[in-house]
């Protein structure tokens, strides 16, 4: 539906000629003719004119009387368009106010005049800034001339000895080899990784770079003795090591004494090298770069017993793989609970500007814009993962944390509101104390107050030390025993009005935790998820869900003021349980160092459309699905996701459906103790989570790698256990869970949420591939698989097949289906899997084998393995040399089988069954 806004000049209506206008009632779209061609556009969609690049289009939700969607024209105003410092403002035919050229180079925010050089001490580099042969403006970079090594040198003795890469001397011993990664001090602090040269304005024709990483995993604390007299004195918050959470003390694990670890950020087409070292105490480890789907790497991956063996303590693992797809991604443990404990952090491919396709609609892309979000819990994974699966404690977040730090609003008000009720009912007449973690008071002091102008130094110690040298005249004392939640630092964003930027939302959340983000006075247009760009959509907030990756822009153009960033927590997060959310900082170049004066509660609601709405279909005129988003069409050639995805029938389908379900998972309930049929409380029952009635159970060897050990009997699925006449549906089934399809199919997985038993929802991941998302509803508040697959056989299952939006994670609703699309063009073995710990931890996912195992890319040289040690009775009298002689043994995954059934499970496969 068209309808025109009152005033609409002649000149501005010149781009959409022979309008016809429809007034359908009640249409969410709007329609134009444009050389006698018709467009049709989404609610939330923006674009420019055809013949006046002054122009903007925006398609507007209905209001008042007129519930139609109708055409927003906004005119450009140039007089509000600025330049950086080192560009000049040049007109040019392509844009309306013309382009910010760069005239100067700018390095670590230093500007240099054509001809000048300066050395760059981060990796040993002359740098000069020069200008191109078509007029722009670069820097060159002359690296000091290194010996060359020896071409027979193998990459994992190669290593950096200050400014150039050597050959490490051949090892003599095992234990020699152990310390071959270099840890220098550098790697501890993140002005390293800002500094970092892989770190830089991306440039077409530009030689790709070799970006090497340390990451050092261990366990550490949130406001250890790093951080001093935080937050009392605002400048030891920013010290090296400071963790600071919400300001409740607990353990965490982290990558180089950082949380968020450290920032990856290179150009498409680096090679990225990342040394793991794993420090942890008696725990493996693994990394998954979340988002880049390893096509030539594929023991990259990350994932324990799939494609690789978990890194054991006092291990090194090296990570190689190239940056091929650019985007918005993040690495973070595939191992146990160590996500949830800290272990995760961004990664960032850029292209250059020009190639972005919607580089126009910003002015800046800032490492210091991007929000990591993250579920909190004031206790580790692990406690809370068995207090909840082995007694009655629940899994609902606390709080949720920006960048690693955040305010524990609720419970500073819960502290504010006991200590009002503690004052009125005393006798004395006192004033109470400032707040602490027990007692927070009603008005915390001023924060600029407490910055401090002097140099970072050692704080004392010594209780002689004077009492003017710290705020409040407090002595330091290393770090805080009571911890003022009120006075937690907010993470704060810088603008200047004007301007345009581009905003990065990475979701590292572990629990079931939706989040809802907006900026208050600000319109969001969403370009880009999971590193695939979308139309540009002008939104109120934006849903993320644990796993997905959201790119925006943010146009500075309110009065120079502060604002509150908003995020707000849904389902375990929502007002049923903890009423979770936090706030960031949006600070414009002028405004006070102050807080914003809008209210803070939990209940607030963004205006506009929300964009990818939970548990909600599409057609309506204030949401979007994330199916109802459209993919520009440079994806149309691309491998794994092209246009050959969307022909009308897939060449594989596979129906993959879910719930909460009442049986005894031997992990859980002992059938003979406290089984679920008798004994256990309402509040101690543990509802499985499965896919087809399937828990994955992971083999004791890799998959991938080992593959030449393993036999496909040894694989289950929902097909080869009804072959067998195993019902599922009334035994617990556990065992290899595994999807087999042809190199190069195409293949569609509708994946239904039952919602019997929770109101729930979960986020899906598939790892070594994209995905079109070309369906979503909710049918109901619950719905069985029979029905689907019946509304599938008679064609009643909504698909888009034009432009359907590029993902990798995907949420389902409640009593509802999603459905997914793919060219399975990467041979291995991936992981697809609901991205809430809890849940896949327990098996909530499946294998895809992707073509037979001679398609699969070699195992590198030397490659660990693992698997089970079972004695067979005669190493037990051969000596410790002949047994050294003799090649390992290679074991099979393990079966575990109830005892129950026992006799008849052994003939069949690797089951867990039991009898409800």
């Amino acid at each position: 539906m068209l309808l025109w806004e009152c005033g609409l000049t002649e000149a501005a209506s010149s781009g959409l000629k022979s309008i016809k206008e429809t007034r359908a009632a009640g249409s969410t779209y709007c329609e134009y003719k444009e050389h006698n061609v018709t467009h049709q556009k989404e609610q939330g969609a923006v674009w420019f004119d055809a013949q006046n690049n002054c122009l903007v289009y925006t398609c507007a939700a209905g209001v008042g009387t007129e519930p139609q969607a109708h055409i927003v024209v906004t005119q450009i105003d140039c007089n509000e368009f600025y330049c950086d410092v080192g560009t000049e403002l040049r007109r040019t035919s392509s844009s309306c106010c013309g382009e910010c050229v760069r005239t100067h180079c700018q390095h670590n925010n230093t500007l240099y005049a054509v001809g000048e050089s300066w050395h760059n001490d981060a990796d040993c580099t002359l740098l000069e800034c020069a200008r191109r042969d078509n007029g722009e403006i670069t820097i060159n970079s002359y690296r000091r001339t290194c010996p060359p090594i020896d071409p027979s040198c193998p990459a994992e003795r190669i290593y950096r000895n200050s400014c150039c890469f050597v050959c490490r001397p051949l090892a003599t011993s095992r234990i020699e080899q152990l310390d071959d990664v270099e840890v220098t001090p550098d790697i501890w602090t993140a002005e390293w990784y800002r500094q970092h040269p892989c770190l830089r304005d991306c440039q077409a024709g530009a030689p790709p770079m070799t970006c090497h990483y340390t990451f050092v995993v261990e366990w550490y604390q949130t406001f250890s003795k790093a951080c001093y007299d935080c937050p009392l004195n605002l400048t030891d918050c920013a010290r090296p090591h400071c963790i600071m959470g919400d300001g409740l003390q607990r353990s965490i694990t982290v990558v180089n004494r950082m949380m968020p670890g450290p920032a990856i950020e290179v150009c498409e087409g680096d090679q990225i090298v990342v040394d793991v070292k794993n420090n942890l105490l008696g725990e493996s480890t693994t990394i998954h770069w979340h988002g880049l789907h390893q096509k030539k790497t594929p023991y990259m991956d990350g994932v324990p017993h799939i494609t690789q063996c978990p890194i054991s303590p006092h291990a090194t693992f090296r990570y190689s793989f190239p940056a091929d797809n650019s985007g918005t991604h993040f690495w973070h443990s595939h191992t146990g609970m160590q996500r949830g404990d800290g272990v995760f952090g961004p990664l960032i491919i850029r292209r250059p500007k020009q190639m972005e396709p919607h580089g126009g609609l910003y002015d800046f892309d800032l490492s210091e814009h991007v929000l990591v979000v993250q579920d909190w819990i004031h206790d580790t994974g692990a406690s809370i993962f068995a207090f909840h699966h082995h007694s009655s404690g629940d899994n609902k977040p606390h709080n949720i944390l920006i960048n690693g730090r955040g305010r524990y609003y609720n419970r500073i008000w819960a502290d504010m509101k006991r200590q009002h009720r503690m004052a009125t009912q005393a006798s004395a007449a006192e004033e109470p104390e400032a707040a602490t973690t027990t007692a927070p008071a009603a008005t915390p002091p001023n924060l600029i107050q407490l910055l401090s102008s002097e140099p970072l130094q050692p704080p004392s110690n010594s209780s002689e030390s004077s009492a003017a040298t710290a705020p409040h005249s407090r002595p330091r004392r290393g770090n805080l025993q009571e911890i003022p939640l009120e006075q937690i630092p907010h993470q704060v964003y810088h603008v200047k009005r004007g301007f345009r930027y581009r905003f990065r939302i990475v979701n590292a959340e572990y629990l079931n935790c939706p989040i809802v983000v907006s900026v208050d006075n600000h319109m969001l247009t969403a370009i880009n998820s999971d590193g695939y760009d979308i139309e540009a959509m002008e939104v109120g907030s934006i849903v993320t869900y644990s796993g997905e990756r959201f790119d925006f822009v943010l146009n500075a153009n309110q009065a120079v003021n502060n604002y509150w960033v908003r995020l707000k927590g849904l389902m375990d997060c929502s007002e049923r349980f903890t009423s979770a959310f936090q706030v960031a900082i949006l600070r414009y170049e002028g405004a006070p160092e102050a807080e914003p004066s809008a209210e803070l509660r939990y209940d607030h609601n963004a205006t506009g459309i929300e964009l990818n709405v939970m548990n909600r279909g599409p057609g309506y005129p204030d949401t979007k699905t994330v199916a109802e988003m459209r993919a520009l069409p440079i994806y149309d050639s691309v491998s794994g996701i092209d246009d050959d995805t969307l022909k009308p029938e897939a060449d594989y389908k596979f129906f993959v459906y879910y719930d909460f379900y009442r049986k005894d998972n031997p992990e859980f309930h002992h059938s003979d103790y406290y089984s679920m049929a008798h004994n256990v409380t309402r509040e101690n029952m543990l509802y499985t989570p499965q896919l087809n009635h399937i828990s994955l159970k992971f083999p004791s060897v890799a998959l991938l790698p080992q593959r030449h050990q393993l036999s496909d009997e040894l694989f289950c699925n929902e097909t080869t256990l009804a072959q067998q006449g195993i019902d599922c549906r009334e035994q617990f089934c556990k065992c290899h869970h595994v999807l087999q399809v042809p190199l190069n199919a195409v293949v569609e997985l509708i994946i239904v949420d039952e919602g019997f038993t929770f109101y729930a929802n979960h986020p899906f991941h598939l790892h070594g591939n994209a995905f079109r998302v070309i369906g979503l509803e909710r049918l109901g508040e619950n719905v069985t698989i029979e029905m689907i697959k019946q509304l599938d056989q008679f064609k009643l299952l909504k698909r888009n097949l034009i432009n359907p939006p590029v993902k990798d994670t995907v949420t389902v609703p409640d009593g509802g289906y999603t459905i997914i699309r793919f060219e399975a063009y990467n041979p291995g073995y991936w992981l697809f899997h609901c991205h809430i710990e809890f849940h896949a931890e327990i098996g909530m996912a499946l294998v895809l084998k992707v073509g037979d195992d001679d398609k699969m890319v070699p195992v590198p040289h030397n490659f660990p393995t693992c698997g089970d040690y079972m004695p067979d009775g005669r190493e037990e009298t051969s000596s410790t040399a002949e047994t050294s002689e003799n090649p390992p043994t290679r074991v099979p995954p393990t079966k575990d089988i109830s005892a129950r059934h026992l006799a008849t499970a052994l003939p069949l496969l690797a089951l867990i069954l039991h009898q409800l």
